[in-house]
């Protein structure tokens, strides 16, 4: 006779990770699931029918330029300097109706590569602007064009996803309006929060991530908070 099994949680958590694991690994190294031609590029025809789908009657195309660059922030009498979208944190808030085509002309002026991720936005990979992997990050003074369908109401905003940038006040809010909308109301106001740090008894993103990673506090950032500290020191 054997001795009973007895699983702890722990070891009946491991087992069935394990177990799901292997049946994702087993999904992705089988066929392509229908997909013969394999990894559909940003050219496919395909992608432009699924844009055309989402555009609806009455929809216009909304133009946009939008420059990242440094910032003068006056925070109730200190003066800070830091980075922002056109002069100013949060950036001034983009407004499309669903269903438009959103066009942004983006001019990169700060003195590192950086990107715009549209948070929330369900859009073509290609303009979701996650570095080095929908897109090459956008070198110190060039340009890029994000074009899409913005296909769902609602109010999202964005920012870059490269180093620290997030943290020294890239961002802004992107309401998309709804066309079946009554709006029977007299104001529509946004309201931006962030625990603000920059430039606040000497702290700076950079030194505090530091701090935070000497610590032992910030785990498997470490590689990350390396470049963006020496960046920002």
């Amino acid at each position: 006779m054997f001795p009973p099994l007895t699983w702890s949680r722990r070891r009946f958590l491991i087992a069935s990770g394990a177990t799901a694991a292997s049946a994702w690994l087993s999904s992705c190294g089988s066929s392509d699931n229908g997909n013969s031609a394999g990894v559909i590029s940003s050219s496919d025809p395909a992608i432009a029918a699924r844009e055309a789908q989402r555009q609806v009657t009455g929809a216009g195309l909304v133009t946009v330029d939008l420059i990242a660059g440094p910032v003068s922030l006056d925070l109730a009498g200190r003066v800070i300097e830091t980075t922002g979208y056109n002069g100013s944190v949060p950036g001034s808030p983009i407004r499309v109706r669903a269903g438009d085509e959103l066009e942004v002309r983006f001019r990169n002026e700060l003195a590192d590569p950086t990107v715009i991720h549209w948070h929330g936005l369900a859009i073509r990979n290609d303009m979701d602007g996650v570095p080095n992997m929908t897109q090459p990050p956008i070198g110190p003074g060039d340009a890029f064009t994000y074009r899409f369908v913005v296909p769902d109401p609602g109010t999202y905003w964005f920012h870059p996803h490269m180093g620290l940038d997030l943290d020294r006040g890239m961002y802004a809010p992107i309401v998309v309006e709804d066309p079946d909308e009554p709006g029977r109301y007299d104001a529509d106001e946004l309201i931006v929060l962030d625990d603000w740090l920059d430039g606040i008894d000497g702290a700076t993103p950079a030194s505090t991530l530091a701090r935070l990673v000497a610590g032992g506090g910030m785990g498997s950032m470490g590689a990350m908070s390396a470049g963006s500290a020496d960046r920002y020191r």
